[in-house]
């Protein structure tokens, strides 16, 4: 099985996991997106595991953590940028935050330990029946 992300077989450019190419001046490095969820955690309040809600300190230890908080690092580039950063907590980062803290999120069965699951779930697809529309 090929990689999706690892490009087409033509040659064509690769795109990021989230499906689309890095913006001129808004790529960063590995070393900066770790930098920059270290000082975006930094200045949030705890956790609250009696909330379910859940963090993991070794967050790049899952790909769609990572993607995430890629993506989110891309859209606060240009919020800081246009100058649109309420609108990046609301739009942005509260939507991404609710799917990795969440009891059954990303980081919810790792606690202080990394937990890999033992099968990963792979969402099947199915054609619609032929004259579907909507």
């Amino acid at each position: 099985m090929t990689n999706p992300f690892d490009g087409a077989a033509d040659g064509a450019a690769a795109t990021s996991p989230n499906g689309y190419e890095e913006k001129e001046g808004f790529a960063f490095t590995p070393e900066e997106l770790v930098d920059w969820v270290e000082s975006l955690v930094a200045m949030l309040e705890s956790v609250d595991r009696s909330q379910n809600r859940y963090w993991f300190s070794r967050w790049w230890k899952h790909a769609e953590a990572v993607d995430r908080f890629r993506a989110l690092h891309e859209q606060w580039l240009e919020a800081q940028a246009d100058g649109g950063m309420s609108s990046w907590w609301i739009d942005h980062h509260d939507r991404h935050a609710t799917v990795l803290v969440a009891q059954r999120g990303r980081f919810g069965e790792c606690g202080t330990t990394h937990m890999k699951k033992t099968a990963r779930r792979i969402l099947a697809t199915e054609q619609p029946p032929v004259g579907w529309s909507w």
